[in-house]
C-alpha cells in the first residue's frame, strides 16, 4: 500500500512540475528565457527560428503556445486551420479598446454618388505610398484597388505594368508614391510610361507627396482635399488624427473646421457612405490584434493559468517577472472571454480564401527533397498572402541534376544551385542565370591548389604541372573551371576551345568524377578510360570516376584523399567544404600547403590563404532558369524574387513570418543556401559576382552563350515602353 501511496506522491509531483513550453522566436530575448526557468516556473521557452516553425511544432504537440501576428497568423492558417485557438490579444496600451490593430478605409467627397462604386472611374486615385518603413504588405496596399476594377491582362506585358495598366485605365490618374517594384531600373520605367500613376503627386517627376508622414497616408488626405483625386485610400486612425476626430491629442495637420469635416465621407464596400464622426465607421480591411496561440488541448487551462502569473506582484522578481516582459512587452495582454478558433479570429476582418491570382505566369520552383518542397510551400503560400505577384508554385524532383532537366523541358522555371552546379547548368542544360545571389564575407566559394607537405615538393608552380598528376573534386565543377582559369593565366594550357584535350595534354593523369558522365557533359570527348579518369579508383561495382560517394575520391574530401594517398601530386579544392572536418581535426592541415594562382608555394602551411593566393574567391550559389525564358517571364520572375526578398529576407524592421534564405523547421540550406544574405540582378557589379562571371566566360565566348542579363531584358522593355508611347 506505502509503495502505491508513493507512485501517485511521484506521478503528482511530475504532473506539478510539468511545464508548458513557448515558442520563443528571436523577438524574445535569450536571456529573458534563461531567467523563465528560474525557481518553480511552469513555463519554458522553445528556441524556434519564426513563427512558421511555432506553428509547426504547435501542430506536433512539441509546444503549447506562441505569439502570432496577424499576418504571422493568416501563413499558418494556410496548414493548420484548426489545430489552436486564440486565447488573448495582445493591444497597443493606449488603444485597448480599439477592435482591431489597423483599419483601411476609403474616403470621397460627400457629394460623391452613393450605391456605385464604379462612379470612381477616371476621379483620380490617392495612395499612401509603397515604402520598406512601414508594415502594410503589397495585400493591404493593393487591396482596395483590386475590390474595384476588373483585371485585364496582356500577355506582351510584366506583371506590374499589367497591374499599371489596369489603375490607369479604370482611376484615370493617380498619386502611387514609392517603388512600384523592387528594381529601380523597371520601375523608373514603368513611372515613364504610366505618369498618368504620378499626376495626382506634389511632386510628378518624383512621384511624391510633399507631405510623407505616416507612411504617406497624411499625403493621400492632402491629395483628396486638394482635389487631386476622388478617393484616397489610408488607415482609418490617420482619417481621425487628419480631421481630429476621437483623437486626445490634437495634429498640427488637423482640420477641425466642420464644414471640411461635413465635406467628407467613408466609402464603403457596397457603395455606401458613413459619416467621418462615425463611431464605428465602414472599413475594407480590418487587422486583427497580434494575440497568443495555444494548442486546442491545453488552451482553456493555460488561459486561466496566465490569469494568475500575469496577475502576481510585480515587485516579485521570480519567473513570472520573465513571463510578464514576454507577453507585456510594450502591449497589454487583454483576454478573450470566449476561446476563438484561428478560423473564427481572422475572419473578422481578414478574408482567408487565397487571392485571386494576378497577370503573369505561375512561378514553378523546383525542389530536391521532401524538406525543401514543405519550405517551399510555406514561401509559395507567404508569397500569396503577402500579395507578392506572379504566385509561386513547388516541382519536386529527386535531384539537382533532375531539376536542371525539368527547367530544359519546361516543366519547372527556376532552382538555387551550388555553385559546383554552374558549368553543368550552362553547357548540358543550356540553362541561365536568373539571379545571383550574395553570399557572407565568410562564407563564399574559395579555391585552392594543395600539394603535400614536404621537403621536396612535386608541383611547386603552375609551370610543373607538366605531366604531373591531379585531383579534382568533381569534373566540370568550380573547382575544375578555377584550375583552367588559373591554367590559363599561367600559360601552360592555350585559350583553346578545346579544353579537356588541353588539359589532357598537360597532365599525365588526373582523377576528374563526372568525366564522361551525361549530366556533367553534352557529348562526351572520352570515356573512363580517359587520363582524367585513370587516377579514380575502382569502386565496388567495378565502375570508376563516378561523381557520387561510391568513388573515394569523390567531392573536395575525396580530392584531398587522392592527394594524401600520394596517388595525385595536386589537388583542387573548395576549402570551406571541409572547414568542419578540419576544426574537428579530421584533416590535418599542417599536412598541406597551397600552390597560389601566381605560381609559388604559400609560405606557411595549411589551407587559409589571402585573396592573392585563391584561385578564385566567388558567390557560393545562383538562381538560375531557361535560357530561352521570355524577357517577360524572366523580368516577372526578377521581380518576384526580389519582392520575396524585401518581405522575407533580410531587410530592416521587416517582421518575418518565414525565413526565405534561413533554416526551415531545423534544416538549412533550403531553398537557399543559409550564408546567402541577398539577391544580385545579372548586371551587379559585385567583386564576388564578377569573379564567377569570369569562370564562365570562356566557356561562354567558345559556345556563343551567355546569361540572360536581367539589365538588358529591362532596356528592352523601356524601348517597348517608349515606342507604345510614340
Amino acid at each position: 500500500m506505502r509503495a502505491v501511496y508513493l507512485v501517485f506522491l511521484f506521478l503528482g509531483a511530475v504532473a506539478a512540475q510539468e511545464k508548458y513550453k513557448l515558442c520563443a522566436t528571436s523577438a524574445i530575448n535569450p536571456v529573458t528565457c534563461v531567467s523563465l526557468q528560474r525557481g518553480e516556473s511552469q513555463v519554458s521557452c522553445v528556441i524556434v527560428e519564426n513563427s512558421s516553425e511555432c506553428a509547426i511544432k504547435l501542430n506536433r504537440g512539441e509546444v503549447d503556445f506562441g505569439i502570432f501576428t496577424a499576418e504571422e497568423a493568416l501563413l499558418a492558417y494556410n496548414f493548420y486551420p484548426s489545430d489552436s485557438q486564440v486565447i488573448a490579444q495582445l493591444k497597443h496600451p493606449e488603444r485597448v479598446n480599439e477592435t482591431h490593430e489597423f483599419k483601411t478605409v476609403a474616403v470621397v467627397p460627400s457629394n460623391f454618388t452613393a450605391g456605385n462604386l464604379d462612379n470612381l472611374k477616371q476621379g483620380g486615385f490617392c495612395h499612401p505610398g509603397f515604402s520598406k518603413t512601414q508594415l502594410w504588405n503589397d495585400n493591404i496596399l493593393k487591396w482596395f484597388e483590386k475590390k474595384l476594377y476588373n483585371q485585364t491582362c496582356d500577355s506582351s506585358l510584366t506583371t506590374a505594368e499589367n497591374e499599371a495598366a489596369n489603375l490607369k485605365n479604370y482611376f484615370g490618374k493617380a498619386c502611387r508614391p514609392g517603388n512600384w517594384v523592387s528594381e529601380s531600373s523597371h520601375d523608373a520605367a514603368l513611372k515613364q510610361k504610366y505618369p498618368e500613376l504620378c499626376a495626382a503627386c506634389d511632386n510628378t517627376t518624383a512621384c511624391q507627396y510633399a507631405n510623407t508622414d505616416n507612411h504617406g497616408h497624411i499625403g493621400a488626405l492632402n491629395c483628396l482635399l486638394g482635389g487631386k483625386g476622388k478617393v484616397a485610400y489610408v488607415a482609418l486612425s490617420y482619417v481621425q488624427q487628419y480631421f481630429d476626430i476621437n483623437n486626445p491629442v490634437s495634429s498640427t495637420n488637423a482640420n477641425t473646421n466642420t464644414s471640411i469635416l461635413n465635406s467628407y465621407r467613408f466609402l464603403c464596400t457596397n457603395g455606401s457612405l458613413d459619416q467621418l464622426n462615425s463611431t464605428d465607421p465602414c472599413s475594407w480591411l480590418k487587422q486583427p490584434w497580434q494575440m497568443i496561440l495555444a494548442r486546442n488541448d491545453i488552451a482553456a487551462a493555460l488561459q486561466e493559468k496566465l490569469k494568475g502569473w500575469l496577475s502576481t506582484d510585480s515587485a516579485v522578481q521570480d519567473w513570472t517577472a520573465a513571463l510578464k516582459s514576454i507577453l507585456e512587452k510594450e502591449t497589454v495582454v487583454q483576454y478573450l472571454p470566449e476561446l476563438k478558433s484561428l478560423t473564427a479570429y481572422l475572419s473578422d476582418g481578414r478574408e482567408l480564401a487565397t487571392a485571386t491570382s494576378g497577370c503573369g505566369s505561375n512561378i514553378r520552383w523546383c525542389t530536391v527533397n521532401t524538406e525543401e518542397n514543405n519550405k517551399c510551400n510555406w514561401i509559395a503560400k507567404a508569397v500569396s498572402t503577402h500579395g507578392i505577384q506572379p504566385d509561386v508554385s513547388c516541382k519536386p524532383a529527386n535531384s539537382t541534376f533532375e531539376c536542371l532537366r525539368d527547367i530544359a523541358s519546361d516543366s519547372a522555371d527556376i532552382i538555387t544551385i551550388d555553385s559546383n552546379y554552374g558549368h553543368f547548368a550552362r553547357q548540358v542544360f543550356n540553362l541561365s542565370t536568373v539571379m545571383y545571389t550574395e553570399t557572407e564575407n565568410d562564407r563564399n566559394s574559395v579555391v585552392i591548389a594543395v600539394v603535400r607537405e614536404g621537403t621536396t615538393y612535386n608541383v611547386s608552380s603552375f609551370a610543373t604541372l607538366k605531366s604531373r598528376s591531379a585531383c579534382f573534386p568533381e569534373f566540370g565543377g568550380i573547382a575544375w573551371l578555377s584550375f583552367v582559369n588559373a591554367a590559363r593565366l599561367n600559360n601552360v594550357i592555350s585559350n583553346s576551345c578545346d579544353v579537356v584535350t588541353q588539359v589532357t595534354s598537360l597532365l599525365s593523369s588526373a582523377c576528374a568524377p563526372g568525366f564522361g558522365d551525361g549530366n556533367h557533359q553534352n557529348s562526351t570527348t572520352g570515356t573512363t578510360s580517359s587520363k582524367l579518369c585513370s587516377l579514380c579508383p575502382v569502386e565496388a561495382n567495378n565502375s570508376s570516376c563516378s561523381a557520387n560517394h561510391s568513388n573515394i575520391y569523390y567531392g573536395d574530401k575525396g580530392a584531398l584523399e587522392c592527394l594524401k594517398s600520394g596517388a595525385g601530386d595536386v589537388a583542387f579544392i573548395e576549402y570551406l567544404n571541409l572547414r568542419d572536418d578540419i576544426a574537428a581535426g579530421v584533416i590535418n592541415a599542417s599536412q598541406y600547403r597551397v600552390l597560389c594562382r601566381n605560381g609559388s608555394l604559400s609560405l606557411y602551411t595549411g589551407f587559409q590563404v589571402d585573396e592573392q593566393c585563391a584561385l578564385s574567391i566567388t558567390i557560393d550559389s545562383e538562381v538560375m532558369g531557361r535560357k530561352n525564358a521570355s524577357a517577360i517571364n524572366t523580368t516577372d520572375t526578377v521581380l518576384a524574387l526580389l519582392k520575396i526578398e524585401d518581405w522575407l529576407g533580410y531587410r530592416v524592421e521587416t517582421l518575418r513570418p518565414i525565413d526565405v534564405y534561413g533554416p526551415f523547421n531545423g534544416t538549412k540550406n533550403l531553398l537557399f543556401k543559409d550564408s546567402t544574405t541577398g539577391l544580385e540582378t545579372t548586371n551587379s557589379t559585385l567583386k564576388t559576382v564578377l569573379a564567377y562571371k569570369e569562370l564562365f566566360a570562356h566557356y561562354e565566348s567558345c559556345t556563343g552563350s551567355g546569361s540572360i542579363t536581367v539589365l538588358a531584358s529591362f532596356s528592352t522593355i523601356l524601348l517597348l515602353f517608349l515606342a507604345h508611347c510614340l
